[in-house]
């Protein structure tokens, strides 16, 4: 467990281009490429060579970086190719070369598709594997490039039937673009809708704000969705961040917009927020005045107290802050429903009568305290 006043906690999920496992077709890519210069057994056995230098990287930095389960299919694939490229006699045709290499990673990705939820099984079974975190989410990367892979694969097979059926017999370039040049697309393509995928998922993820639940002592014990917390306010406890506004011995308040569910329309701080996941205080406070006075630079408030607020609508851990201003930076502000400078004898005239919001009462004697301490110093 973390505490907010402490801890920097991360806030979103990005994914790293390590996840990006259609990168394990790099291989497979440089194979291609290099059987349209040189003779076959050559070509799938750089292939495979690059394949396991790149596999036994990617298994010795395990706990830094996901497994790569895609290379290790296409390296297998490879290595087997290379060995029966060995076998005396032609195996494979050179113009089959290409399409061989799609077909056979294809039955190998549809399998492990099939035999997923084992395959996950298998390996979480051992006690003896380390970064578990990794490997899930290294497992469910690799499924996501299988899925992109298949659904091309299956759309270059009915291209082939299409035109099998109505383009028969083929010319050359009819046949080299289908069989040789489309796989070798095929897997970039795989590798290019991958990463899009991923930068599309990181865009989401930045902007899905979540907030942290934490416990009576402010230590972080888990996070929600932002649009969930507000359905269990009451069921966990959510730091908020007040700050209040002193200017020459009088409170500044304002009124709380009508939208809201606790309090509204009452008269109370004018800076409140819901602190989020991965902010500290001093970020909430900085976001807070940065919205409610832009431009301004020198705003520096300082933490007062921490205490506990709960009723039938919120649960929620307060942190308060006191915030000295000139009364330049009021009057010349709107972003304040009815905001305006209250002195302490009108607050305490309307005390108890539903005006104020009820965090407001509960903190205004403290308020009240230190106002009268400052105004002390201030006169003597």
């Amino acid at each position: 467990m973390q505490n907010i006043n402490s801890h920097r906690l991360d806030n979103k999920a990005i994914l790293s281009i390590d996840f990006n496992m259609s990168l394990g077709f790099i291989p497979v890519i440089i194979t291609i490429i290099l059987g349209e210069f040189t003779i076959q057994n050559a070509a799938a056995g750089i292939g495979m060579v690059i394949g396991w230098f790149y596999s036994i990287y990617s298994y010795t930095n395990r706990t830094k970086r996901p497994p790569n389960f895609m290379l290790y299919l296409c390296t297998l694939i490879l290595t087997l190719l290379f060995l029966g490229s060995l076998i005396p006699g032609e195996t494979i045709p050179p113009k089959a070369f290409s399409m061989t290499l799609e077909i056979s990673i294809f039955i190998l990705a549809l399998l492990l598709l099939l035999h997923k939820k084992r395959f996950i099984n298998m390996y979480l079974k051992r006690k003896e594997l380390s970064g578990k975190k990794l490997f899930i989410q290294g497992t469910e990367s690799t499924f996501v490039a299988i899925n992109i892979y298949l659904l091309l694969v299956f759309l270059h097979l009915i291209v082939i039937a299409f035109c099998l059926i109505f383009l028969a017999p083929f010319s050359l370039a009819l046949s080299k673009t289908l069989f040789q040049y489309c796989p070798l697309a095929l897997f970039i393509l795989t590798i290019i809708l991958n990463q899009f995928g991923i930068h599309y998922f990181n865009k989401i993820a930045y902007r899905t704000e979540y907030f942290p639940i934490v416990n009576v002592r402010g230590e972080v014990i888990g996070k929600t969705l932002a649009a969930e917390a507000f359905h269990t306010k009451t069921t966990h406890i959510f730091p908020v961040v007040r700050v209040a506004i002193l200017c020459n011995g009088m409170l500044y308040l304002s009124r709380r917009p009508s939208f809201y569910s606790l309090d509204p329309d009452k008269i109370d701080l004018p800076c409140e927020s819901y602190l989020r996941f991965g902010e500290t205080l001093t970020d909430a406070c900085k976001r807070m005045l940065k919205k409610r006075f832009p431009g301004a630079k020198d705003l520096n408030p300082n933490y007062s107290i921490m205490y506990r607020f709960e009723n039938n609508t919120t649960n929620r851990l307060i942190y308060l802050y006191i915030l000295e201003i000139d009364e330049e930076y009021l009057t010349r502000n709107t972003h304040f429903i009815d905001g305006k400078l209250w002195q302490v004898q009108q607050i305490e005239q309307n005390l108890g009568c539903g005006y104020f919001s009820e965090c407001f009462e509960n903190e205004f004697d403290y308020l009240k305290d230190i106002i009268d301490i400052k105004e002390k110093y201030r006169v003597s």
